[in-house]
């Protein structure tokens, strides 16, 4: 989790500190003015608060499995607006490919870790 917490905060910062040359890093385009301001409240914003709630989840041990769910439902929302994405407007290519294989990986991961910390939790009590 503290490797989770870290990618998101590290995209977080960059999307801040940098944002056009971040959106440049990861071939995405800002066309319109408006563009920006989504650009920074996804890269930016919502991955700064998704590595906040697992360093909390980490702190507050009671939550843990509460934190892997959470982060596996942040994986599957990202690998299935990619997967139509990639099926309804661009097609599939390596970049897009990867990403996509790493978010089903991570999404096995988080589902694995989560049974594991929920059945752990019941053994418990």
């Amino acid at each position: 989790m503290i490797l989770n917490a870290l990618v998101y905060a590290i995209i977080g910062v960059m999307a801040f500190a940098n944002p056009g040359g971040f959106a440049k890093t990861i071939d995405f385009a800002l066309l319109a003015p408006s563009a920006m301001p989504e650009f920074l409240a996804t890269f930016g914003g919502l991955m700064l608060m998704i590595a906040a709630a697992t360093v909390l989840a980490l702190v507050l041990r009671r939550h843990r499995a509460t934190a892997f769910l959470l982060l596996t439902m942040a994986y599957a929302g990202f690998g299935g607006g990619r997967l139509v994405g990639m099926l309804a407007h661009s097609g599939f290519d390596w970049r897009n490919g990867v990403f996509l294989a790493t978010e089903v990986l991570l999404v096995l991961w988080g589902t694995a870790c989560y049974l594991q910390e929920r059945d752990r939790r019941r053994a418990v009590n």
